[in-house]
């Protein structure tokens, strides 16, 4: 069954239901108040029937010797009423009335008219008699305070269903129009349904749109999509990979404003006013041509779409291609000097020169072992070890002296926690090496690295032997694309990643120039806010 139709039927169907669950309800409610209200009037005309000076007469003779007859007095006074019979009897039970004239002067069928008789008791009730089951009220007929007979009035059940259908037939009616009602607005719904969605059945809707999710995520040119207030809505992958170098999720951008990751671009599409736009926008250090085209749906503008498409020229292309030639250079110069080092000690072994092997072997191991040790004494954290250790052999390799300070200690955190310390370090190292060999000319390079967790903070501090940051561009150092390095490299997203992971984390970022004309960076991290993101990560894992 199509979920179209499934959609009708269950609402049809719900519909009915709960009508006939309310129609039920109401008529029952309905139906005991009517019969309450037909036993109260059943009863009052009992008694007066019962002070009839006719029937307290026949009633009295009737006690005295048999054939009192009074049915077509009786009778005449039913006519003039609704109930369908009235009945009395003397005090031994013996009919002096009857619809029925046959039964006049037989006895009485039925237990409920002894409490009258034997006391003198009004009441109505429902109970089965010569006619069949109908509510049946009695009252005395007294004489001088004594009992000498009764009166019965009742109304078969047949007459009270049919009282009770001629007094509410307009409900039901009522109700069969509140079905009508929900009926039609059943359709009118499903008719809105179908022009929005454009006589597309929601299964193919369903699939198209994780067709168009699969297409949209397969373009390799970034897109993002953005409402009327700015906030985006959509974005593919490779969107979120220029933007933010892939740290943060697709769910992370979603309904944040777009200035938050591009003040630029936020400014670009404000300045469209609705209209197409085409301009130019740098991203780290690539120029990105933008194309924003309105989204409008008939005269309703519902926000953007953004198409970023690199405006890389060939002499830019030429400047990536040399800057991954001179890196594939040095790889292949320190493969030839570790080759070298390792030629020497083989040819000290095979001239049986073993102390100087030795010796040669510590000199080269020394300053690794030494760091090793440093990292396995004090950080417990493996995912920081590792980091550490492996920015150690980067420094090595680019001959910058990588010191770690003797204090440090930092524990384990759960796996969230601790990619984004790795993460953070490794972009302070990294802009510190680089700093440091930009500068070695002036210094000798050099990088110092703290971390510590002592206290209720975790501390994580970089300081670099580098040139510092420019003062043109201090105050916006911690922004996307924002950067002192040379323009033969992508960058501008070291800080600005290291900033957006201390916000998730709730932390603060501070970076001075010391006295030692060293540059410092320094982290600070509140565990509670980091017990609580954990808190949070190991929710959002179930």
């Amino acid at each position: 069954m199509k979920l179209k139709r499934h959609f009708i039927t269950s609402i049809l169907l719900a519909t009915a239901w709960m009508l006939t669950l309310m129609s039920f309800t109401v008529f029952h409610l309905l139906k005991t108040t009517h019969d309450e209200s037909l036993e109260t009037r059943s009863l009052e005309m009992a008694s007066i029937v019962a002070l009839d000076p006719v029937v307290i007469n026949a009633v009295e003779e009737a006690n005295q010797h048999g054939g009192v007859n009074i049915r077509p007095y009786i009778e005449s006074l039913r006519a003039q009423t609704e109930v369908t019979f009235i009945v009395v009897v003397n005090k031994y039970a013996i009919r002096l009335s009857h619809p029925d004239p046959k039964k006049v002067g037989q006895k009485f069928v039925g237990e409920d008219l002894i409490p009258v008789l034997e006391n003198g008791i009004k009441h109505s009730n429902y109970a089965v008699g010569s006619l069949g089951k109908a509510i049946r009220s009695f009252a005395p007929v007294m004489v001088d305070g004594k009992v000498v007979g009764a009166v019965c009035v009742g109304i078969l059940n047949e007459e009270v269903a049919h009282l009770f259908i001629k007094q509410h037939s307009n409900l039901l009616i009522v109700v069969i129009m509140v079905l009508l009602v929900a009926i039609m607005l059943i359709v009118t719904l499903m008719s809105k349904l179908n022009r929005t969605m454009k006589d597309l059945d929601p299964e193919l809707v369903v699939n198209m749109l994780m067709e168009h999710d699969r297409i949209f995520n397969a373009i390799r040119d970034p897109i993002v999509s953005i409402d009327n207030n700015l906030n985006i809505t959509a974005i593919n992958d490779i969107a979120t990979k220029i933007i933010a170098m892939g740290s943060m999720g697709k769910k992370d951008f979603i309904h944040q404003p777009l200035a938050r990751f591009s003040t630029a671009l936020s400014q670009i599409v404000k300045a469209g006013t609705g209209r197409e736009f085409t301009g130019t926008i740098k991203l780290g250090k690539l120029d990105y041509r933008v194309c924003i085209y309105p989204l409008q749906s008939g005269q309703e503008h519902h926000g953007y779409v953004i198409i970023f498409l690199s405006d890389m020229q060939l002499n830019e292309l030429k400047k990536e291609l040399i800057y991954y030639k001179n890196y594939a250079e040095l790889l292949r110069s320190k493969t030839h000097e570790y080759s070298n080092k390792l030629n020497v000690l083989s040819g000290m072994l095979q001239l049986q020169h073993y102390d100087d092997a030795i010796e040669f072997i510590d000199r080269e191991s020394k300053g690794h072992q030494r760091i090793i040790g440093n990292i396995v004494r004090s950080i417990q954290n493996s995912t920081v070890a590792s980091l550490l250790l492996a920015k150690y052999n980067k420094a090595a390799e680019l001959g910058v002296k990588y010191l770690l300070d003797e204090d440090n200690i930092l524990k384990d955190y759960s796996k969230p926690v601790s990619e984004k310390l790795a993460t953070i370090l490794a972009n302070l190292i990294d802009n510190g090496i680089l700093a440091a060999c930009n500068n070695k000319h002036n210094a000798a390079p050099m990088v110092q690295i703290y971390v510590s967790d002592r206290s209720q903070h975790v501390i994580l501090e970089v300081q670099d032997s580098g040139a510092g940051v420019a003062p043109e561009i201090a105050d916006n150092i911690l922004e996307f694309g924002v950067s002192s390095k040379d323009e033969q490299e992508q960058t501008g997203v070291g800080l600005y990643l290291v900033n957006e992971l201390v916000n998730q984390l709730n932390g603060s970022i501070d970076w001075e120039r010391t006295e030692d004309n060293t540059t410092l960076f320094s982290i600070y991290l509140d565990k509670g806010e980091i017990k609580r993101y954990e808190e949070e990560s190991h929710y959002h894992d179930y």
